[in-house]
């Protein structure tokens, strides 16, 4: 199945950005836990050429962890940087089958946009939802997965 932003906007907004008994998440780590787990469970349907992504919910952790720095910047622009780059980061070296994911070429946008999605305040969680999530799938289709040369024909010896 192909990556629909919506179902990412739809698992942040309830999983991350939405308020447990009328608070925010009591730590960054736990926020950054949150984030990750929602971009690992939206970006596990991803499928590139013949196969699907393998390693999505494994790589979570590294994805949690670097949210955590970007989570505890005191700027919505740097915050919207260092996630992007975490994302990117996540993407880069998923494996799809014998394919492995290069570098996303539209991190730096993709940043920008969650960094423009922080800084509006007076936006809705819906729609802080939906801009971070268009933003995350701008960088996951920025990725182009590299498949090994199929080989010649061989004789057992």
């Amino acid at each position: 199945m192909p990556l629909i932003p919506s179902s990412l906007a739809t698992s942040l907004e309830n999983e991350w950005l939405a308020k447990e008994n009328g608070n925010f998440p009591d730590s960054v780590s736990v926020s950054a836990d949150r984030f990750s787990t929602a971009v690992a469970k939206w970006f596990s349907t991803a499928i590139a050429g013949p196969g699907a992504v393998t390693t999505a919910s494994a790589r979570r952790p590294q994805l949690a962890s670097q949210a955590i720095a970007a989570l505890s910047a005191m700027a919505p622009q740097a915050a919207g940087s260092l996630l992007g780059a975490a994302v990117a980061a996540y993407i880069t070296g998923q494996a799809f089958g014998a394919g492995v994911a290069g570098v996303p070429l539209a991190a730096a946008a993709g940043g920008a946009d969650i960094g423009g999605a922080f800084a509006d305040l007076d936006a809705a969680p819906s729609a802080r939802a939906q801009r971070i999530a268009n933003a995350c799938q701008t960088i996951a289709v920025s990725t182009i997965v590299i498949f090994p040369p199929p080989l010649p024909p061989a004789p057992v010896t």
